[in-house]
């Protein structure tokens, strides 16, 4: 779904945010449109990679 169903506001302008949730599965977000209908919204979490983010060396290693 790409708009409200019940007023066609396009859902990429969420017009209030009420609440954001992390979850196991991704990010939950509820949003009310401008015409006052509330919506569920799931950004799924995609699989990739670990990436570390910095690296330090064990103590008394040289190098």
């Amino acid at each position: 779904m790409e708009e409200c169903p019940r007023c066609g506001w396009p859902e990429s302008e969420a017009y209030e945010v009420l609440s954001r949730h992390l979850t196991s599965e991704g990010v939950v977000t509820y949003t009310r449109c401008a015409c006052g209908e509330v919506q569920v919204r799931v950004l799924r979490f995609e699989a990739s990679p670990v990436t570390p983010l910095h690296r330090t060396r064990p103590s008394g290693a040289s190098g």
